[in-house]
């Protein structure tokens, strides 16, 4: 039985070429098992503690989990090899075992703690809970503009002048 993704619809049909693609799903789905093994991770390094939620009862978690996943692509096959090993380990010896691993083989710790914590800080449930209302844009006024120039920060580039390098080398 695989996970279901509920992004699936939502991947990208066009190709932009000057960004690279917005990766929405992971390179391949979590067996039931793994994804159980991943959320029983997230809810050791994200427990209960006031009004914040353990981390899979967050409203969709789910969902941010796999956007995660798909981010850190990089690191897919590492954090599935910490799953698969932290399987066997009974729940109340978790803890210990995160922190082991945290101790011994950081490079393996950090990608799976970055997607379970990125993950509950991009559902809007905990953002709103921190006061995070989320990235925005805030652009520069034209009198900003203004101020920038008269202050003699861009002189150096100015007086450089134009010019252009070629991506391909020509």
């Amino acid at each position: 039985m695989t996970h279901n993704s509920p992004l699936e619809s939502l991947r990208s049909k066009t190709p932009r070429p000057s960004v690279p693609p917005r990766r929405l799903l992971p390179p391949r789905p979590l067996d039931h098992l793994q994804w159980q093994g991943l959320l029983r991770i997230a809810d050791c390094l994200i427990p209960a503690a006031g009004p914040n939620p353990v981390a899979s009862e967050a409203k969709d978690y789910d969902r941010y989990l796999e956007l995660a996943l798909a981010a850190r692509a990089d690191a897919f096959e590492t954090i599935i090899r910490v799953i698969d090993e932290l399987a066997g380990v009974p729940d109340e010896d978790l803890r210990a075992a995160l922190k082991k691993l945290w101790a011994q083989d950081i490079d393996a710790f950090t990608p799976v703690s970055n997607v379970v914590a990125g993950a509950y800080f991009m559902t809007p449930e905990v953002k709103a809970l921190i006061g995070y209302p989320g990235q925005h844009r805030d652009p520069a006024g034209l009198e900003d503009a203004a101020d920038e120039l008269e202050s003699g920060i861009l002189d150096p580039v100015l007086e450089r002048g134009h010019f252009y390098v070629a991506t391909d080398g020509g």
